[in-house]
């Protein structure tokens, strides 16, 4: 697949996501938790695939109806190991084979992190950055202490919590 056809696709899906179950929960006051949103295209489609960034960020805000999360978790390594990482889970769950992105060389997987942290210092506030080295117990308190602190900000326009996935 060509890359402007995948980023394309990504843009076509995070449409339909947005209008089908991004808005509305977020009209109804629930929180919405997306495991990928517009950082991932940024990150894989601009610096992984070489593709013009103000191309990226145009579409991403038309596709996103100009949602932006609030909150950015990055969970961050060394991309070989997260790579190394990806592989063993796709092997322990046999459902799952290895996808184009882990066939792809590792300068690709170095220019997806660079990525990453390069949107994660430019919006600080929004994008927390976690090492994942630190073991699943420390990333996961770091999390919950970020998300109650959140609640407790904006606690009066939280009535649920719905989860939902979109690369």
């Amino acid at each position: 697949m060509v890359p402007l056809s995948e980023l394309f696709l990504y843009e076509a899906a995070r449409a339909q996501h947005v209008e089908e179950v991004v808005k509305p929960l977020l009209k109804k006051g629930v929180v919405v938790l997306c495991d990928r949103f517009y950082d991932a295209t940024i990150a894989y489609q601009g610096y992984g695939r070489n593709i013009r960034l103000a191309l990226i960020k145009r579409l991403n805000h038309l596709s996103s109806q100009g949602i932006k999360p609030d909150v950015t978790f990055l969970l961050d390594c060394p991309s070989g190991v997260g790579l190394k990482r990806a592989i063993q889970r796709n092997q322990i769950s046999k459902k799952r084979k290895e996808d184009r992105f882990e066939r792809e060389k590792a300068q690709f997987h170095h220019r997806v992190r660079r990525g990453y942290l390069s949107i994660a210092k430019e919006e600080p506030s929004r994008m927390k950055v976690i090492d994942t080295r630190e073991g699943e117990e420390k990333v996961f308190e770091k999390i919950r202490k970020i998300v109650d602190h959140l609640i407790g900000v904006k606690g009066s326009r939280v009535r649920g919590v719905k989860s939902s996935a979109q690369s």
